[in-house]
């Protein structure tokens, strides 16, 4: 090998299941998304809205924040009012804070979410996010959220002093 390269064997794949409970709060004092860009189709086509939703380890008020799913979701579809959705999951909780997982799908009440990627502890993430709403409030929703996804946690480098 030549000076200064290296050689490591990369460990193995690591598996998360988390339950996570994400406020997405559209009305009320302490909204969690906001408009940036209305639309004059009847269906709302062409909308855009950055959100800040909250993700609690459960459902009552002495529940414990773990993330924030921060990003966009975009009026995409002009037939059944489709959502686009890009966020990135950012860990707050003393063990993956500052870990990211990369995420995107459609709609933001039911259905699924793609993880397509991660940072920090969740390196090459791969998975999916589980959603269905579990409770409805006079300012919005209440998801319950299942994270599954694999990923390989990598060494951090440190660059070489030449």
């Amino acid at each position: 090998m030549e000076s200064g390269s290296f050689y490591k064997v990369i460990p193995a794949k690591k598996e998360l299941q988390m339950r996570l409970y994400m406020h997405h709060l559209f009305k009320g004092a302490n909204p969690t998304q906001t408009t940036v860009i209305s639309s004059s189709n009847a269906n709302s086509f062409g909308w855009a809205v950055v959100n800040d939703w909250p993700m609690y380890d459960g459902r009552g008020t002495d529940a414990k924040l773990v993330a924030r799913a921060q990003g966009t979701h975009i009026q995409a579809g002009m037939k059944d009012q489709l959502w686009y959705n890009s966020l990135n999951v950012v860990f707050e909780d003393a063990r993956f804070k500052g870990s990211t997982l990369q995420v995107m799908g459609t709609v933001v009440e039911e259905g699924d979410w793609a993880i397509v990627g991660g940072t920090g502890e969740f390196t090459l993430a791969q998975g999916v996010i589980y959603k269905k709403k579990v409770d409805i409030t006079n300012e919005g929703d209440v998801m319950e959220i299942i994270i599954q996804a694999f990923y390989t946690p990598l060494p951090k480098l440190t660059w070489a002093n030449n």
